[in-house]
């Protein structure tokens, strides 16, 4: 048998932790402040406690997610901020990363290895950057390059679509897979005010491919000018689009719903077909 292929390097590992760490001594991020708000929401719509909750994300973040719920929602809660400090145990009943996985160059393994950490009926529940993120500034890039450098060069990494993110979530045994996205439009006033918002995650530029040249300044002008150009409003604002990819899946269990056998349908697909006309009408 072949041993498994290691996955590819895409990201510099060694300068996202040092991103990461730069983008915690700021202010905090609205988009990880959006996150919380989400995820706050998801759970309390869950009927069910968890006494035993594990964590990917920034310490921050973590404590403002306790913050807003209930003392009884979360009992003892374990906070990572990277994959390497993951636990050795396997019996948790909630397992959350926020706004962090979409910068591991193992994504499925990722998954994998977060996914062990539940026990039965455990529940999952992930936030990722789509891929319709950052479509303008990637398009921006795109334009300056050819014109400034005469070719293109790495700037925004490629990122996880709605149908991937369901078959990722399968594939890391989990039932009951659950992805649906959380588009919007944010409008700034300011091209330097959407690079410090990059800058607060700490998710600027680190593919390992990318050009290791700072910007010119001729270049930092021309991609703030293009960008104008290109995605201005009326009223001389910036739009710039998100896209945050919410996963959710359960640890398996005896006691979860299991889907029908395929040919164990009671009424023939005519019939159903049939009624559902006769309904409308």
């Amino acid at each position: 048998m072949r041993p498994a292929k290691a996955p590819p390097k895409i990201f510099d590992e060694d300068l996202l932790v040092l991103r990461r760490r730069r983008a915690a001594k700021r202010e905090g991020s609205f988009l990880l402040d959006r996150c919380v708000a989400d995820a706050t929401e998801r759970l309390l719509d869950i009927n069910r406690n968890f006494e035993k909750v594990l964590m990917l994300g920034p310490k921050t973040m973590a404590h403002n997610l306790i913050s807003r719920l209930p003392s009884e929602k979360i009992g003892k809660f374990t906070i990572c901020e990277t994959l390497e400090e993951l636990p050795q145990a396997s019996d948790f009943d909630l397992v959350l990363s926020l706004l962090r996985l979409q910068s591991t160059n193992d994504l499925p393994g990722s998954l994998i290895q977060l996914s062990q950490k539940l026990k039965a009926d455990g529940l999952f529940i992930a936030a990722i950057f789509g891929g319709d993120s950052l479509a303008e500034l990637r398009q921006v890039f795109y334009a300056v390059d050819e014109h400034l450098l005469g070719g293109l060069s790495a700037h925004i990494y490629p990122m996880a679509n709605y149908t991937q993110a369901a078959g990722l979530l399968s594939r890391a045994g989990l039932n009951q897979p659950v992805v649906d996205t959380d588009r919007f439009t944010v409008c700034y006033s300011r091209f330097d005010t959407l690079i410090s918002d990059l800058r607060d995650l700490g998710e600027t530029n680190v593919l390992i491919e990318r050009r290791k040249t700072p910007f010119s300044r001729r270049y930092k002008s021309d991609l703030e000018t293009s960008y104008k150009q290109l995605f201005s409003r009326e009223d001389g604002k910036l739009n710039c689009s998100y896209e945050i990819l919410w996963m959710t899946g359960w640890k398996p269990h005896e006691s979860q719903q299991k889907p029908l056998k395929p040919g164990s349908a009671t009424m023939p697909l005519e019939k159903g077909i049939k009624d559902a006309a006769k309904t409308r009408k």
